[in-house]
């Protein structure tokens, strides 16, 4: 008999959820029940799943977040939850004790680690004690420290960035480009964009960004990584490289990748989990400098709403997942370097259960 999981995924309502559930279903070795949560009543992801339920915003409601989802674990007899946003990843590590408590195994590890891989800042400087090369970074808590940091860090003849501290998705990110005679907008939903040191100021205290908690960081140009690591028992067992193929390189919803598992790369990766003391789950950004260096600019206690094109090119690092929170015997993987992914949109099957629900 092969062992069943009622294992809860969070955030279904997420653009590219099919390709995660897919392949968490995709397993020889156990059974799942996917429950999936959405704080949105009609995540379109709720139809993939064989039971659904809502919860509160885990960034604007922490706490109810938490309550909730003790309540539907002990309710529902959840065995695992696999989180898919970087609060619920942080809010997950931070209550170890309580997941003990009532049974259930979590894909996130330690509680220090996640508070260090979503501040950006307490990112930087730990990869720098550790010895890896960063790049230069310097930390914002106000205009005038904007001003200063921006041009600290080479500005006008050099393009830099400043972004909170805390955000994810493109969001706050103001790129310092002298040479543009105006302020550009990349996104059309959250303040993200471009223009001289000047308009960046302006259009911040419009949309009044204070440039508290923020951080300032050089412009790299160059090809942008999304790697993948699950690690079990500090060793990493499973890599995912893909490298960004983007209209929009500040998209938050990856529009296309191509599986590049390039050396330098994936080895910075994992030195990177040996820094953090990363467990379970992880997903890096990693840009190659002009020089050729890799450089960190994000990290997730989490893996990506993109993880699931490793699984088009070979590598089941979901399933994979699962069998390390479970302590089943892992899987054999190839992966097949090059693959390109795109996403488009599918007609698929659903559980007969949800044959009425309605998109």
């Amino acid at each position: 008999m092969r062992p069943a999981f009622k294992i809860c995924v969070t955030c279904v309502g997420g653009i590219l959820i099919y390709d995660f559930i897919k392949a968490l279903r995709d397993a020889a070795d156990y059974d799942v029940h996917v429950f999936g949560i959405d704080s949105d009543l009609v995540a379109h992801g709720r139809l993939l799943c064989d039971s659904f339920d809502v919860v509160p915003r885990a960034d604007r409601d922490p706490a109810g977040w938490l309550v909730r989802m003790s309540e539907l674990i002990k309710v529902n007899g959840i065995d695992g939850v696999i989180c898919l946003s970087d609060k619920e990843a942080k809010i997950a590590a931070e209550n170890h004790a309580l997941w003990r408590d009532l049974g259930v195994e979590m894909s996130v590890g330690p509680k220090r680690t996640a508070e260090i891989m979503t501040d950006k800042l307490h990112l930087l400087t730990t990869l720098a004690e550790g010895g890896l090369d960063t790049g230069g970074f310097l930390a914002v808590n106000s205009g005038a420290e904007a001003k200063s940091a921006v041009e600290q860090l080479g500005y006008p003849g050099t393009q830099v960035v400043l972004k909170p501290r805390r955000e994810s998705g493109s969001r706050g990110v103001l790129v310092c480009d002298a040479g543009r005679d105006s302020f550009v907008r990349f996104l059309d939903n959250r303040l993200c964009g471009a223009g001289r040191l000047e308009h960046v100021i302006d259009v911040a205290q419009a949309n009044s960004m204070t440039f508290e908690d923020c951080i300032a960081v050089p412009y790299w140009d160059g090809p942008v990584f999304d790697v993948e690591c699950l690690v079990q028992r500090g060793v990493v067992i499973q890599t995912v490289a893909r490298r960004r193929q983007l209209r929009n390189i500040y998209s938050p919803t990856s529009t296309g990748h191509i599986v590049d598992m390039n050396p330098d790369v994936v080895r910075y990766a994992h030195r990177m989990c040996e820094i953090l003391g990363v467990e379970r789950a992880a997903d890096f950004d990693i840009v190659l400098r002009p020089d050729g260096k890799p450089t960190p600019f994000d990290a997730s206690p989490r893996f990506s709403g993109s993880v699931g094109g490793g699984y088009y090119a070979g590598v089941n690092i979901i399933s994979q997942l699962v069998r390390v929170m479970f302590g089943l015997p892992l899987a054999a993987f190839s992966i097949r370097n090059g693959v390109p992914l795109r996403p488009f949109r599918t007609l698929t099957a659903i559980p007969e259960a949800n044959s009425e629900i309605l998109l």
